[in-house]
Order: C-alpha cells, then sequence, then structure tokens
C-alpha cells in the first residue's frame, strides 16, 4: 500500500523501495497496540535495520476505534506533529503509547475535548523543541461559537487528515487493532504477545 507525501513519518523504518512491506494497524488508546508498538520500536526496528537493511519498510497505521472517544483526539494530535515535523511522528507517537493510560476511558471521562488538545500538545513539547505546545495546538483547537445557529461543523486543521486515515482502514477491511499486514495481506499470525525471536523467526522465513 502506497504512502502519500504528507504522511511520510508514518514509514517508521526503511525505504518506500524496499522489497517488503510491514503495515501496523494501531490505536494510540489499545493496550495490544501499545504492546506490540514496543516491542517492535524498540527491538525489532533496530534488528531490522543492522541485519536486514534495505529488505524492509515498516509503516504505522492509524486504526482509530470509535468505542474509545479519546481514540480521535490522540490520533489528531499524532498527526498535527507530523504536519510540523514528519520526523518526530515515531517518537510522538511513541510517546503517546507510553503514557496511553492518561487517555483511558476512565482517565478523561470528566476532561472537555479542549483540555484533553492542551495535555496533548504539551506531551508533544516535551518530545522535541521543533514541537511547541502552541504551534500544535493551533492545528487541534476548535473556536467556540455563542449559538449553535453559528456553527459549521468543519472541524479543525487536522480533520482532512484523520478522514485519510479512517477511510484507509475502512476499505482495507480493518476491524481491530492491532492488525497487522504483510506486502498488503493480513497476517494473523502476528501476535502483540510475540518476542523479538518470534520476529526474528517470522521474518527468518519471509526474507
Amino acid at each position: 500500500m502506497s504512502l502519500p507525501p504528507q504522511f511520510s513519518g508514518h514509514r517508521i523504518s526503511g525505504k518506500a523501495d524496499a522489497k517488503h512491506t510491514l503495515e501496523l494497524y494501531l490505536d494510540y488508546v489499545c493496550p495490544f497496540s501499545a504492546k506490540i508498538w514496543k516491542q517492535v520500536y524498540e527491538n525489532v526496528l533496530p534488528w531490522l535495520e543492522q541485519q536486514h537493511p534495505g529488505q524492509v519498510q515498516v509503516i504505522f497505521r492509524n486504526q482509530i476505534q470509535p468505542w474509545h472517544p479519546s481514540s480521535t483526539l490522540v490520533a489528531e494530535a499524532a498527526l498535527a506533529v507530523e504536519q510540523i515535523d514528519p520526523a518526530q511522528f515515531a517518537p510522538y507517537s511513541n510517546a503517546l503509547f507510553v503514557n496511553q493510560k492518561s487517555y483511558f476511558d476512565e482517565a478523561v471521562v470528566d476532561k472537555t475535548r479542549t483540555e484533553q488538545y492542551k495535555s496533548l500538545s504539551a506531551l508533544a513539547a516535551t518530545t522535541s523543541p521543533s514541537l511547541s505546545h502552541d504551534k500544535v495546538l493551533s492545528l487541534l483547537q476548535i473556536a467556540p461559537v455563542s449559538t449553535a445557529a453559528e456553527a459549521t461543523n468543519y472541524g479543525n486543521k487536522i480533520t482532512n487528515e484523520l478522514k485519510y486515515h479512517i477511510k484507509l482502514g475502512r476499505q482495507t477491511g480493518i476491524h481491530v487493532s492491532p492488525t497487522v499486514l504483510w506486502d498488503g495481506i493480513i497476517e494473523n499470525s502476528i501476535s502483540s504477545g510475540w518476542t523479538l525471536e518470534q520476529w526474528k523467526e517470522f521474518f527468518g522465513n519471509k526474507l
């Protein structure tokens, strides 16, 4: 599956001309997504780049699960970061997974949308000097109106980017996270609980 230029940050390892593609459909507030991300980000990617350079590109795909309302807001924040500095998409994604419990249902049930945007922007500012709180927040925030008649329902400056990822997941037939694709086909054998050795065995049979 191709990756539009504006989402270049979603290629978290390898290059577009790699022989193989591993796609990870993940939700930032899904515990199992966090589990597979940690193993891949911390161990699998360095091993791949050292042992099989140029063989595999790894692409992160936003799988937004609406039964967790904050999933949309957290994904928006990651897309805002990518728009500002694509190189920070993966580090910020890692920060989101590390801090994912801050965005679980019970943690945000009494927080407004704007409060959550401010929290996400503050986290971004701790990730890189290129990601100022105000810069990220400016892409996320929505100005309130005095009356319902004034409302436009246009969303924020990230809404169109968000729509792309939702449409992609639906078109591809992805239902839950994590879901992993190998060369465009869903690979049901891959588990979020895999060790590095199991990942090595998988690639040993594929490369």
